[in-house]
């Protein structure tokens, strides 16, 4: 189980500093935008409040990697890791379900990415379960 939460935790640092990398260093490259950019009249060079708004979630997912990746590499984190990873990969989910509901289904490459942050915030989620479970085990 212990190399298991360090795959977790690596897959989920590599992801979050993959999504990170587009929104904070290039939002102009960031997957979302393809959409937005098919019409050409929009413009990053313009739209200045919304550069950084994805510059902002690109940062807390740029900590959040991280973190993941230290908590693969340092036990006595690892739970807090787990807790972070949740947040920020079910928050996602949570946001990108109501938005299909609400919105519609988006662009093919969005559900690509949404079933990948699905995946990784079950895998945090039951690491994180797992782990708490084994702690209220152990004071009793």
């Amino acid at each position: 189980m212990k190399i298991f939460k360090i795959v977790v935790l690596t897959l989920s640092g590599l992801a979050l500093f993959y999504a990170s990398a587009a929104r904070l260093f290039n939002p102009a490259k960031a997957v979302f935008l393809q959409t937005y950019f098919q019409n050409p009249q929009n413009s990053l060079d313009i739209a200045i409040d919304l550069v950084s708004e994805i510059r902002g979630v690109g940062a807390v997912m740029l900590l959040g990697g991280i973190l993941a990746l230290l908590g693969a590499i340092r036990p006595e984190i690892r739970q807090t890791s787990f807790a972070v990873g949740s947040v920020i990969f079910g928050g996602v989910i949570l946001g990108r379900l109501i938005s299909f509901y609400i919105d519609g289904v988006p662009h093919q490459a969005l559900i690509r990415v949404a079933v990948i942050e699905a995946v990784l915030a079950a895998l945090n989620i039951f690491c994180l379960v797992r782990m708490l479970a084994r702690e209220q085990k152990n004071l009793k």
